[in-house]
């Protein structure tokens, strides 16, 4: 029986039936002018006070339903607002490397991942050589710039982490430590990500590993 027919209590004794059948004993008894009686205890039933508590028991799972419905909202506008502080959040991740400082006859994602340069640690998934949003390559003072290198694994990062740190390429020294990522948007608006190749976290990240931007910026400031 669903909410309505279990809110029903149509005889004295306690025997419970649906609103459907009520209606349809109802129906038979008018055919053949017996009257509609509980099937339990035969007492006689008071249409008018039958009726009158269905249309209560429809009012009240209205009304239940209605309140059950704005919890849900309730709650799920609690978890889209639960994770609104992570919008500045930065959480490291331990595959990326971050490089300073690569001259910039080097800004190329394609040499960049061959095995006389990045290659060479292990499997490069992705390069990519910071630009501002037109594209264009973003540079120093001294024309060097900066490139993430993703790898399949945390211990092909760590190598080349090793590796690269404080090593002159070009007359230029190599800054390298592991990158960062940020929370995907769509995440964080608690709604399914379209984008299939999106990069961006779409779990809660390690605690150890968050900072927000304020604290990286303390942080490298003190490097």
């Amino acid at each position: 029986m669903d909410l309505t027919d279990q809110q029903l209590k149509p005889c004295k004794c306690g025997y419970e039936i649906c609103v459907w059948c009520w209606h349809h004993i109802m129906e038979m008894s008018e055919k053949d002018g017996t009257g509609g009686r509980c099937p339990a205890c035969r007492v006689p039933y008071d249409k008018e006070r039958i009726v009158a508590m269905a249309a209560n028991c429809q009012r009240l799972v209205a009304e239940m339903n209605s309140k059950h419905k704005k919890k849900m909202q309730k709650l799920k506008y609690k978890s889209t607002e639960g994770r609104k502080h992570l919008t500045d959040v930065r959480v490291i991740q331990r595959n990326l490397v971050y490089i300073i400082g690569l001259a910039l006859n080097l800004a190329d994602e394609d040499l960049l991942q061959r095995k006389e340069y990045f290659g060479r640690y292990g499997k490069v998934m992705k390069v990519s050589v910071s630009r501002t949003a037109t594209g264009i390559i973003q540079h120093s003072a001294n024309n060097s710039c900066c490139v993430y290198i993703t790898y399949s694994k945390e211990a092909e990062a760590i190598r080349c982490i090793q590796s690269v740190h404080c090593f002159v390429l070009e007359g230029r020294p190599l800054r390298a430590c592991f990158g960062t990522t940020k929370y995907c948007h769509a995440w964080l608006r608690n709604v399914p990500c379209s984008n299939r190749d999106c990069l961006y976290l779409h779990d809660y990240g390690s605690q150890e590993d968050s900072f927000t931007k304020d604290e990286l910026v303390l942080a490298f400031a003190r490097s």
